[in-house]
């Protein structure tokens, strides 16, 4: 038996210290200044003393927050008894607290779904050590994902994803005549997965994971070579820039995009370097337009002179601008129709052809009723294909091909010329730019080059 009674301990009151009262065998009771009355346990492991507190306050019966006499008793009985098999409370309670911790922890990775993954994912493929990662900031792959990954399987646990859950979603792309969609979905998917596996908490969730066993070939249909179907070879005859230039005026389409059209044509930009442009970036009076690294495909800056013809639709998109109120006007020299302050979707632009070449003849709703205001002869044509046309133009002008790859900006793979031969080529760049400029001029003379009112941007 102790020397303290529950009656000692009520009738303790609190003094200008704090003072103890002693049960023996290592319990005592502290009284702090303030009354309130905590238990303490001295005790020896491994040769060192230790005084702990216990967490529960005293109290005449035992609760959550109380311990009484008897009870704390029998801890400090149990602390001591520990102490002698060389069992150290205090190492117990903390290892105690970080199982539990551990518990925790595994339990909410084991919660964790593809939308966690991508979560965790999308930020690494968006941006780069503080800089932007892909061309688009992963729109595109936001897009997709939304569209085809997290409806159907954002919910499942990463623990339980196999390969059978994500076949399908690919499978039912390509049946349905975009193979080019799914194997570009399986890539991205691939590349989220493989970044799980070198990340914890993913990296044990998708131990057993046969996702990125997954192969081109087993989703796509009919006999799709993901290299060879993905390279296009469609370049617009001068027949067909003759009857475009009578088109594109009657095919419902902004000035913005007849714009970019021409300009797209004429300087052999591809269109997210088109649309990415600011007006502090041209200099109509000089016909200069400086396109950044961070807006080209290659990653090297491109400084274009363009010819009369470009700085034409230049000039009439500036025009236009100056017509518009202040409120309206911006830097973007091709401005969304929707957000005047952000530049134009280059998917925008590709959907604005596609729609106007639309072989089943069906309108999509809130797009355009002219389906095939944009179709010509030599079949279905798109945004890259006008940079094709460019290239095999200047060709055609006897422009030679080195200073054509220089015009298009197309990375320099030769370590050796990119250190060594060091000329710019400018002049003959602008050179490249005006013969074609001077062609593209005589085989679009029948468009009008006019201005669209406002509210057709």
């Amino acid at each position: 038996m102790g020397n303290l009674t529950v009656r000692a301990i009520e009738l303790a009151k609190s003094k200008d210290k704090a003072y103890f009262l002693s049960d023996g065998d290592g319990l005592r009771l502290r009284v702090a200044t303030d009354g309130a009355k905590t238990w303490q346990v001295k005790y020896t492991a491994d040769g060192k003393e230790t005084t702990v507190t216990l967490p529960r306050r005293y109290g005449s019966n035992t609760n959550a927050a109380h311990l009484s006499l008897a009870d704390a008793r029998h801890e400090a009985a149990a602390i001591r008894a520990l102490a002698r098999s060389g069992v150290d409370h205090q190492q117990k309670v903390r290892d105690e607290l970080e199982g539990h911790r551990r518990q925790r922890e595994q339990q909410r990775a084991d919660a964790m779904t593809v939308q966690d993954l991508y979560d965790a994912w999308f930020p690494t493929i968006a941006t780069k050590r503080g800089k932007r990662g892909r061309k688009d900031g992963g729109a595109e792959v936001a897009r997709t994902f939304s569209k085809f990954v997290k409806s159907k399987i954002g919910g499942k646990l990463l623990a339980q994803l196999y390969a059978v859950d994500v076949r399908p979603i690919l499978t039912e792309i390509a049946d349905g005549g975009a193979n080019r969609q799914a194997t570009a979905l399986l890539v991205d998917l691939k590349q989220m997965f493989r970044w799980g596996d070198q990340n914890q908490p993913w990296k044990r969730l998708l131990a057993s994971s046969d996702i990125l066993a997954i192969r081109a070939e087993d989703i796509v249909s009919g006999g799709y070579d993901p290299v060879r179907d993905n390279e296009r070879d469609r370049v617009l005859s001068e027949d067909e820039i003759r009857a475009l230039a009578g088109l594109l005026p009657k095919a419902d389409l902004s000035l913005v995009i007849r714009s970019a059209i021409w300009i797209m044509l004429s300087i052999g930009t591809r269109v997210g370097e088109t649309v990415a442009t600011r007006w502090s970036q041209v200099d109509l009076d000089n016909k200069s337009w400086y396109i950044p690294a961070e807006n080209t495909k290659s990653g090297v800056a491109l400084s274009v002179q363009m010819s009369d013809f470009a700085q034409t639709h230049f000039a009439a998109l500036w025009a236009w601008r100056e017509k518009l109120s202040e409120d309206l006007r911006g830097d973007w020299v091709f401005p969304s129709n929707r957000d005047r302050t952000a530049p134009l979707n280059n998917q925008t632009v590709g959907k604005a052809i596609a729609d106007r070449q639309r072989v089943d003849g069906k309108a999509l709703p809130g797009r355009t009723e002219r389906v095939d205001a944009l179709a010509l002869d030599g079949g279905q044509w798109k945004c890259h294909d006008l940079r094709r046309t460019c290239g095999t133009l200047m060709q055609s002008l006897g422009v030679p091909e080195s200073i054509v790859h220089r015009c298009l900006n197309h990375a320099r793979s030769d370590k050796l010329d990119r250190v060594y031969l060091q000329h710019d080529y400018a002049n003959e760049m602008e050179d490249a730019w005006r013969l074609l400029g001077e062609r593209l001029a005589i085989l679009s003379s029948g468009e009008a080059h006019d201005s669209a009112p406002a509210e057709n941007l």
